[in-house]
């Protein structure tokens, strides 16, 4: 992976947790926004920038996918931005799911075996 793939790996994860944040704060005041009758349209905008972001991520690996993500995680934490790691936490469960990203056991042990081939 070049540094260009790198840069633009992690521009499209800071756009979808930013698209997560929106829908988590969204989430959070649903009540009120509901009745104005601007869930649907903020709905299907999500979804556009979502499947925008996803299909830059195909051409990655989920393991490159993972480790890009949860070192903006942990940045996020320590920064103290506890609504954008919480995005980024669901922004990950959602990748997994949708087999872009690796689950997190099984990028820690994908981890330790890339780190221990460093001694043979």
């Amino acid at each position: 992976m070049d540094v260009f793939d790198d840069l633009m790996l992690g521009y499209a994860l800071k756009k979808l947790t930013c698209v997560f944040e929106e829908v988590v704060m969204v989430a959070d005041s649903i009540a009120a926004v509901e009745s104005s009758g601007l869930i649907g349209d903020r709905q299907g905008k999500d979804a556009k920038r979502l499947s925008v972001w996803l299909g830059c991520l195909k051409a990655n690996t989920p393991y490159q996918v993972t480790h890009i993500l949860i070192d903006q995680m942990h940045a996020a934490r320590k920064l103290n931005q506890a609504s954008r790691l919480e995005a980024q936490i669901a922004l990950l469960d959602a990748l997994v799911e949708a087999g872009v990203a690796m689950h997190i056991a099984s990028y820690s042990v994908a981890l330790v075996e890339k780190r221990l081939k460093c001694f043979y």
